[in-house]
């Protein structure tokens, strides 16, 4: 039997072992993904999403509960030239309109409402949630007052930034590093990289002398999201080196039909302890007890190179970065009027 294998053979073994860790789970992209409703109010098109988020919202509660929304002209009024509906305005938006449109008993896991307890569980101390949760409740307070929500969002951007500075410290250098950290973390930088979008956004409409308050915000901004790219190419490094301690590829051997029970065929199996899930088992190139075990790190370094969520977090603020001056001139407002005269209430 063979004692060595080829680069082709390793390169398809770890993509067969990949695409079957895809299927059973293991790789936690839901774990240290941006959110989905921060992802969906961080691009150009930020008030046509509200638009359409809240035509659903508004069809959706209608055919659930007619009764519950027969005096909902009086709310839906409120929402008549809000200023400002773009990113982070847009995401708050839709909390309230979640608040003011939904009875409680319909709240579902996936809508806006709910991004803080899907980016944070049930964590028992978290400054980064607790700032952003802050933060929050004071732009839906001042949504109407642009000066007082940009003098709110300049004040908590500073203190989300302090505290995500402590969290990659931790991660990077006090041995705290964890998915759930992870996930704190990515999520803290998009949300923080979109409040200073959203200060630039209120500074320069107030601004006399707009394309220099334009340029100075758009440098600043560059900046923050450039040490953001780099922080979060160091905290991808430590994190491969964290789930090289909970991944294991371990040996699983079945009988192979032609031995007769007298010859074992090696598979391998890859299992995640901090996930707790493993692949089902898949045939190695090479027989014997060790090469398993020894196929971690080329493993680990397929894992990281062909792992899509790695290249959707660093477009993330690639992305942001390339588009900073359209966002930042967006003034887009919200008017229910907008919204599909179909799901309109009498």
């Amino acid at each position: 039997m063979g004692e060595s294998y080829s680069k082709e053979e390793e390169e398809l073994f770890m993509a067969d072992l990949f695409s079957l860790a895809l299927e059973s789970g293991l790789m936690p992209d839901i774990d240290i993904d941006i959110d989905d409703s921060l992802t969906r109010y961080s691009g150009l098109n930020s008030t046509a999403v509200l638009e359409d988020y809240s035509s659903k919202l508004l069809t959706d509660a209608i055919g659930k509960a007619p009764n519950y929304l027969a005096s909902l002209g009086a709310v839906i009024a409120s929402f008549k030239g809000v200023p400002n509906a773009v990113g982070l305005g847009a995401l708050i938006l839709s909390f309230i309109l979640d608040l003011a449109l939904l009875p409680s008993t319909m709240y579902s896991g996936d809508n806006t409402l709910n991004m803080m307890r899907r980016v944070f569980a049930e964590e028992k101390a978290s400054g980064v949630r607790d700032i952003m949760d802050e933060y929050m409740k004071r732009l839906r307070m001042h949504m109407w007052e642009p000066l007082k929500a940009l003098e709110e969002t300049e004040h908590w951007e500073k203190q989300l930034s302090d505290q995500l500075t402590r969290l990659r410290n931790s991660m990077l250098h006090d041995d705290q590093m964890s998915t759930r950290a992870m996930k704190h973390w990515i999520n803290g930088a998009a949300f923080h990289s979109q409040m200073l979008v959203h200060a630039a956004r209120l500074k320069v409409a107030g601004s006399d002398s707009i394309q220099k308050d334009l340029k100075v915000r758009m440098s600043s901004i560059s900046t923050v999201t450039d040490i953001y790219q780099k922080d979060l190419q160091d905290l991808l490094e430590k994190y491969k080196k964290h789930k090289r301690s909970s991944i294991r590829l371990e040996k699983s051997s079945r009988r192979g039909a032609w031995c007769y029970r007298a010859c074992q065929l090696t598979h391998c199996i890859a299992r995640d302890y901090e996930v707790g899930r493993m692949t089902p088992s898949i045939k190695h190139p090479v027989y014997g007890n060790q090469y398993c075990k020894n196929s971690l790190d080329a493993y680990l370094d397929y894992m990281f190179n062909n792992w899509n969520l790695v290249k959707k977090l660093n477009d993330y603020f690639s992305v942001l970065k390339g588009n900073l001056r359209e966002l930042i001139l967006q003034r887009q407002a919200f008017n229910v009027q907008n919204i599909d005269s179909s799901t309109a209430v009498e």
